[in-house]
């Protein structure tokens, strides 16, 4: 019996004989039901179908009894199970739901790719319920990067996506706030450090994450967020409409500066929430919304609050009173539609306050920084209704008592902003957690995926939330696990013909988050290049770029602070267009690039640094046409 090598999700059940094989791009597809597996599997067969053996693929909606009593103790009836069966000329791919069958189709798709095809029965269901990511809406031009992220989601069994709305949806009623967050976006994207003026260096209080990179730094019109919407649906994900309100409102408060709470403020983010005409419009922004959408579920936001109490109509209320009133308010509306609400939760936490100089407690803003302005509300806890489900984000920042009190008061909770790997008793806390969603804070586009972190968090999610038998001390494990798979999803993408090679530099830069408006100058990055000298004369130039497929030969794999298991942010960002390797104590990124004239022969490959850096580099070899460097 074969080993599964090569295979990134490890299965509730697993039997396989016999020699691995092809299946041929011709196989016949049969479903008896009309569903989007169907035409899935079909894409995945023209993708990475070979001159192999002719199968007859036949996808069905119900579990078979045979698959139940040859799984036996590790079968569940859970709605999101699936089985792939394969014996002599057939495939079948069973599942309880259509959703499952999607989850089916990406695996025979991984099984294929890894060369693992064999006759078999396998078997698998998710441990987590809640398996979901969390973005922007894309800006026109990058559409197609949007629904390769979403394709991503697909391939690693994701079941949920949700999408901050803000001032990037086109509002057929109130115009102005696109117009108004146009030009916001317009005075943000000035700089890359703009955002950072505005937030931390403009005024005495502060202020977290203005959201720019949304609609990126413009509007889309509703008509083609429905298809966006719909793209998403037909593969199997929830789509959750994120609506900011109360905090995070620039894209409100910019167009209606009469509703700012902070009236000295020109930059506001906060509106009103004793003024009626608040509710007026944003039950307008939430009806257009909920038509565009159709969601079973809304994220009112109310996170990372840093102003309240401070309009003539607000001073010397209960600060309690304001924040309570505007979750009942909105959550009202919304079960009116059917609609059930989500807030971000880090204000509801007992434990995140700091004493002032008199007996006053205050309140933490962002990630841990001191807001000596906001008003301590985590008497809200008990009074936000109890039907209202927390996206719990400060995690990283808290005790499990602390959320466990919000759990033993009734609320529903998923993690969210989660990096599954950083947490460390992650199967005690996660025990009345059922999953959560990784957070997108930034651009879609490929680099920005890898440098932010998103592909690794991604993958290293979808793995712990299907694992049954996941926890921290095998984060090491899947780290190695993900960063194999980052590899080799990279290599795949460059094509056949690939020059691949190893290098490393003493220069260093400080690692950036890529959040906020803050966005990559290439040539900031830019250290030099591989100079490709072909024998006809003919030369390329391959470049070498800090932070994305080069760092520092200094880095480490292990944080300094912390366990041992916890990466750092700087490993993490390379991960992709490299592979980082430890030698001799010192670190090298071997990566790849596509080879850009594969007909011809390299003579020689020179390493062209800028600025006098010192670069150092072995070429390692030229796959696709045969000859090695």
């Amino acid at each position: 019996m074969p080993e599964m090598e090569n295979m990134f999700f490890e299965f509730r059940y697993v039997k396989t004989s016999g020699n691995p094989f092809c299946i041929s791009q011709d196989s016949a597809v049969v479903s008896d039901t009309e569903c989007y597996a169907s035409e899935y599997v079909k894409v995945v067969l023209k993708e990475c179908g070979f001159a192999g053996k002719k199968m007859k693929i036949r996808l069905l909606v119900g579990m078979p009894e045979r698959v139940k009593t040859v799984v036996g103790k590790a079968f569940s009836e859970d709605d999101e199970a699936y089985a792939i069966e394969i014996a002599q000329d057939d495939v079948i791919l069973s599942a309880i739901t259509e959703k499952g069958l999607i989850y089916a189709v990406s695996t025979l798709k991984q099984l294929i790719e890894s060369g693992n095809v064999c006759e078999m029965l396998l078997f698998d269901y998710p441990d987590k319920k809640v398996r979901g990511y969390r973005v922007f809406i894309p800006g026109k031009e990058n559409f197609d990067d949007f629904k390769r992220m979403v394709d991503l989601l697909v391939y690693y069994k994701y079941n949920a996506i949700m999408i901050e709305v803000g001032g990037a949806m086109e509002y057929k009623r109130h115009p102005e706030i696109n117009t108004e967050w146009v030009e916001f976006c317009r005075e943000v994207h000035q700089s890359p450090n703009e955002a950072k003026r505005i937030q931390k260096e403009t005024y005495s209080w502060k202020k977290n994450s203005i959201h720019a990179d949304n609609g990126g730094g413009s509007f889309i019109t509703q008509t083609e967020l429905r298809n966006l919407i719909a793209y998403c649906r037909e593969r199997g994900l929830e789509v959750i409409p994120e609506v900011p309100t109360l905090s995070h409102c620039d894209y409100i408060v910019r167009a209606h500066r009469e509703l700012n709470e902070r009236c000295e403020d020109m930059y506001p983010d906060t509106y009103c929430p004793s003024n009626p005409k608040t509710y007026e419009l944003v039950f307008d922004i939430i009806d257009e919304i909920c038509d565009v959408f159709k969601p079973r579920y809304v994220n009112i936001g109310h996170d990372e609050l840093y102003t309240l109490g401070k309009c003539p109509l607000c001073k010397g209320k209960d600060p309690v009173d304001l924040y309570v009133g505007d979750i009942v308010k909105i959550s009202d509306y919304l079960k009116k539609k059917n609609v059930r609400t989500i807030i971000w939760s880090e204000k509801l936490l007992d434990n995140l306050y700091f004493p002032g100089p008199g007996d006053e407690m205050h309140g933490y803003g962002g990630t841990g920084d001191e807001a000596w302005d906001i008003p301590r509300l985590a008497e809200c806890a008990g009074k936000v209704p109890k039907d209202v489900i927390l996206l719990h984000w400060y995690w990283s920042l808290c005790s499990g008592d602390a959320e466990r009190e919000l759990l033993d008061m009734g609320y529903d909770m998923f993690f969210g902003n989660f990096q599954v790997l950083s947490l460390k008793d992650y199967r005690e806390r996660s025990q009345n957690i059922p999953g959560g969603f990784v957070s997108n804070w930034g651009s879609f586009e490929e680099q920005y995926m890898q440098r932010n972190g998103q592909n690794f968090n991604v993958i290293s999610t979808a793995y712990v939330f299907w694992s049954g038998a996941y926890d921290f001390d095998k984060s090491r494990d899947v780290m190695q696990k993900v960063k194999d798979e980052l590899y080799a999803r990279y290599k795949k993408s460059l094509g056949k013909s690939i020059i691949e090679l190893t290098h490393t530099t003493d220069y260093f830069k400080p690692y950036t988050w890529f959040y906020d408006g803050i966005y990559i100058v290439p040539e900031d990055w830019l250290i030099g290049h591989h100079e490709v000298v072909y024998t006809d004369g003919t030369k390329a130039d391959l470049p070498i770029i800090y932070g994305y497929n080069i760092r520092s030969s200094s880095e480490t794999e292990t944080s300094d602070s912390g366990s041992e298991e916890a990466r750092t942010t700087s490993y993490i960002e390379v991960l992709g267009a490299s592979y980082p390797e430890m030698k001799n104590g010192r670190m090298f990124y071997r990566t790849a690039y596509k080879n850009p004239y594969p007909e011809k022969i390299i003579k020689h490959i020179y390493v062209k640094p800028k600025n006098g850096i010192k670069i150092e580099a072995r070429y390692d070899a030229v796959e696709g046409s045969g000859e090695n460097v």
